[in-house]
């Protein structure tokens, strides 16, 4: 029976189409739906997982906020708040609307065109300084006198008459003159070399910088008359007057100053440990007097934050610090014992090469000590693994031969049993306890005392 279903249900599936549906069986009760869809023949072959339905797309209402919207090839970027406002069409802005009277040729065209007109604006404009100074066609007056046929006839400047002086050997007077340019002397009353001080400071060998004091009013010459104390006087101390004027016994210790000078420095001036003078005395406020406002004392302040206000039974450490409070989870384990593994391990035998992905410590890697003040052989690549490596006597014999260490037989066969004590072994001794022994042997020999042996 099984058999026969299986070649007919073979049959059906060879000859059914994919997309021919294989009808549902008939349900038992009428009224009582069918569960599940109907199934395809072949839902499960090549075709059908090949054949995609169509991706179904986007809202119009929610496009505008998809950036491969936004930014679409040949669109312009509009915010998606104002995506759906309609786009005015035509220019932007406002057009301009021409006013009669208002164009550029109007404004071109507003000088006179009648010699009367012009003749009449020339006039009205002449009460300008600008067209005073400034004539229409000429150049500006600056009220300057200048000779006639100066710049067309007469040549700028004064003439030095230097091919002369280069004919004469004297090319350095005219590079150097040492005249006055305007023919003149250098007389101070003169005007033109008061206009040379003036402009650029022309002053001669020697020459005194006049200031136009009124000397008249003083009833003093200057030509004549000598300042400071004679030279025969019994004047002691003068270089200190001198640079500190006022301080000596004969000084008065009054000084004349204008009143409002006085008044401006006592309330302008600091003086040291004494508050600045604003005008503000005579309120005779008490010494303890405090300005302005009280602060307002919360609750917490920086430094109760920064430090804390904790009472002495608050820092106390709590009662169940290191200690598990939760039941069933307390290791309550013999005294002394400690659980875990431990971090070096000495308990297990190290392996004779070890890998590189093992990084267990055996106890033979080098500690922190080692690490800051590592050995002198190290730089070699000596450890002190090669130093603790047991060897033979005749090994042993032939290092130290190599090394440049010259033992007698007898001398080198008591070296290294005393050694083998060391290490406790009878034929071999490492080079450590060989040189340790080495060097005992020769304080003995030189009888020193050392403490290291």
């Amino acid at each position: 029976m099984a058999a026969v279903l299986s070649s007919q249900a073979l049959h059906t599936n060879v000859l059914m189409s994919p997309d021919e549906h294989i009808q549902p069986r008939r349900p038992v009760l009428a009224h009582v739906p069918t569960a599940g869809d109907a199934t395809r023949a072949n839902a499960d072959c090549t075709a059908s997982c090949l054949s995609f339905d169509e991706r179904p797309k986007t809202p119009d209402h929610q496009k505008k906020y998809r950036q491969s919207v936004l930014h679409e090839p040949g669109k312009i970027v509009r915010h998606f708040g104002v995506a759906e406002d309609p786009i005015h069409e035509g220019c932007f802005g406002r057009a301009t609307i021409a006013r009669p009277g208002e164009s550029v040729a109007d404004y071109i065209g507003s000088y006179p065109q009648s010699s009367l007109a012009q003749w009449a604006l020339q006039r009205s404009e002449d009460v300008y300084a600008s067209s005073k100074r400034e004539p229409l066609g000429r150049g500006y007056v600056r009220g300057h006198h200048i000779p006639e046929g100066l710049g067309a006839t007469v040549p700028f400047g004064v003439a030095v008459h230097a091919k002369e002086l280069d004919r004469a050997g004297q090319a350095k007077a005219a590079m150097f003159p040492q005249a006055n340019p305007t023919g003149s002397s250098r007389d101070p009353q003169d005007p033109s070399h008061h206009l040379y001080v003036t402009s650029h400071g022309a002053y001669g060998a020697g020459e005194q910088r006049h200031r136009h004091y009124d000397w008249d009013r003083t009833g003093l010459d200057p030509a004549s008359h000598s300042f400071g104390l004679p030279s025969g006087s019994d004047q002691q101390h003068g270089l200190k007057q001198a640079l500190q004027p006022g301080q000596g016994p004969e000084a008065s210790s009054a000084t004349l100053c204008d009143q409002h000078w006085a008044q401006f420095q006592l309330t302008n001036r600091d003086e040291l440990g004494q508050v600045k003078r604003l005008g503000m005395a005579g309120r005779e406020l008490g010494e303890g007097h405090i300005f302005g406002m009280p602060s307002k004392h919360e609750a917490g302040s920086v430094s109760s934050l920064l430090k804390g206000d904790y009472s002495p039974e608050q820092l106390q450490d709590d009662a169940d610090l290191g200690k598990s409070v939760k039941e069933g989870w307390r290791n309550l384990g013999p005294a002394g014992r400690t659980y875990g593994v431990p971090t070096v391990r000495h308990d297990i035998k190290a392996p004779k090469k070890q890998s590189i992905a093992n990084a267990q410590n055996y106890g033979n890697e080098p500690n922190s000590r080692q690490l800051i003040h590592p050995a002198a052989m190290v730089e070699r690549g000596i450890n002190e693994q090669h130093f603790l490596q047991q060897m033979p006597r005749d090994a042993m014999r032939q290092l130290i031969a190599d090394s440049g260490i010259a033992l007698d037989a007898g001398v080198f066969d008591a070296i290294f049993q005393h050694a083998a004590l060391l290490d406790k072994s009878s034929n071999t001794c490492s080079l450590g306890s060989f040189m340790h022994s080495r060097q005992r042997f020769l304080a003995h020999q030189l009888n020193v005392q050392c403490s290291c042996l």
